[in-house]
């Protein structure tokens, strides 16, 4: 996208532009500049969000919800995929992604900041460097509204995130996960697989889940594969 995206609003001032850091993505553009549908805008989560406990407490909640529906049948009822205490640290290291339904926009040069109070929450996904992979971005926790699936709200995220690893973390490859059963074909996680395959996502390794994340080892009920995928970033 060549143009970024802000409210169609002449008397907001001036701001200047984040080009690195906020992507809008106009889901009616081919209707034109003006647009009456509303628009999705992704961008880093702002630090002062994290003090906020009512959008922290929202947050979590639709992390866990989206995750226990996820990962049904691959860990027990006690697991729980995040909590108020990770996501405030992730959101003051500048890891978090946040995707916003905002107002009708008009297309124009200057970007306006994420919306935090009369926008809908549409998702998220963490964003971070690879640990002994200097040339390796990876995205996780990526979280979308059900009320929005189908919307594209998914996609935009992961390219956000392909943008940000690539322009502000200096990446040439994007990494993702996914954990399967080895015992049953779960839908959901089929469905990933074939889309993450479509944006490009190719598996490169099967990694040892226990060793990656051995806090999570005791929650699992089922025999499982941790698939590594990368894409190169172009």
């Amino acid at each position: 996208m060549n143009n970024l995206l802000t409210r169609q609003d002449s008397a907001t001032p001036p701001i200047t532009p984040i080009p690195d850091t906020i992507i809008s993505v106009d889901t009616t553009s081919t209707r034109g500049p003006f647009n009456t549908q509303p628009t999705v805008l992704v961008a880093m989560a702002d630090p002062s969000l994290a003090s906020d406990e009512a959008f922290i407490n929202h947050l979590t909640k639709l992390v866990n919800e989206v995750y226990t529906a996820a990962e049904e049948g691959i860990f027990n009822s006690e697991y729980r995929r995040t909590n108020l205490s990770e996501l405030r640290k992730l959101i003051l290291n500048s890891e978090l992604a946040l995707a916003w339904q905002t107002a009708p926009v008009v297309q124009t040069t200057t970007a306006a900041p994420p919306p935090t109070d009369d926008s809908l929450l549409i998702g998220c996904a963490r964003i971070q460097s690879v640990p002994d992979q200097p040339t390796h971005g990876v995205f996780g926790m990526l979280v979308c509204d059900p009320k929005f699936r189908g919307a594209g709200a998914g996609r935009d995220l992961v390219r956000f995130a392909e943008h940000y690893a690539k322009n502000k973390l200096r990446k040439t490859v994007m990494q993702c996960e996914l954990l399967v059963s080895t015992e049953f074909t779960h839908p959901f996680k089929a469905r990933m697989q074939e889309w993450y395959e479509r944006m490009g996502y190719k598996v490169v390794r099967i990694g040892d889940f226990g060793k990656e994340c051995p806090h999570l080892k005791p929650c699992l009920v089922t025999d499982v594969e941790f698939r590594v995928f990368e894409k190169p970033l172009v």
